[in-house]
């Protein structure tokens, strides 16, 4: 499989999972941050996961997708909303702004977005990404699910967020 991707992607599933640890563990830590430094870190590392995650290989699965429980699904969406309420109180009156269209090629109306359900649902998704390497799944379907992921849901949360991070760090 190496042979058929390019250096850059080569580098990118080697840096990957180091970025994705340390954003974790930025986030797992938010408490112990002044509102600043975590603005300007969170910045920082969505920069590294946005730059790391394009050059994510393309390959196929090697198995079929795996089917979420209800269960699993009401655990996840429980530590995330335990998460993105943690960070909407260390980011107070930062947290909330006006931006984020669904489809930016087409007109539509801004929307009340939040910083903090942003950064979750991307801490969230690095979750499942590490454990899914820790769970010894082929290499095929854990590259197939990183690039996956960020083409299709984290991306869109990490650019929105990496914006209004920069733009509230000298406000924080």
């Amino acid at each position: 499989m190496n042979d058929k991707m390019t250096q850059a992607e080569q580098d990118a599933v080697v840096e990957f999972p180091a970025v994705a640890e340390d954003f974790c563990r930025c986030i797992d830590n938010c408490s112990s941050y002044e509102r600043k430094r975590l603005v300007q870190d969170v910045s920082v590392l969505l920069a590294r996961l946005c730059e790391v995650g394009a050059r994510l290989p393309w390959v196929s699965p090697s198995t079929e997708g795996t089917d979420f429980t209800n269960e699993s699904v009401a655990i996840h969406a429980s530590e995330q909303f335990r998460l993105s309420t943690r960070l909407r109180e260390q980011l107070g009156n930062l947290d909330e702004y006006w931006g984020d269209v669904f489809d930016p090629t087409q007109k539509e109306e801004v929307i009340l977005c939040s910083l903090s359900q942003h950064i979750a649902e991307i801490y969230m998704d690095l979750q499942d990404a590490l454990k899914l390497q820790a769970s010894g799944a082929s290499l095929e379907d854990i590259y197939f699910e990183w690039h996956l992921a960020f083409r299709s849901h984290w991306a869109r949360h990490a650019t929105s967020a990496l914006r209004v991070a920069i733009f509230i760090s000298d406000r924080a």
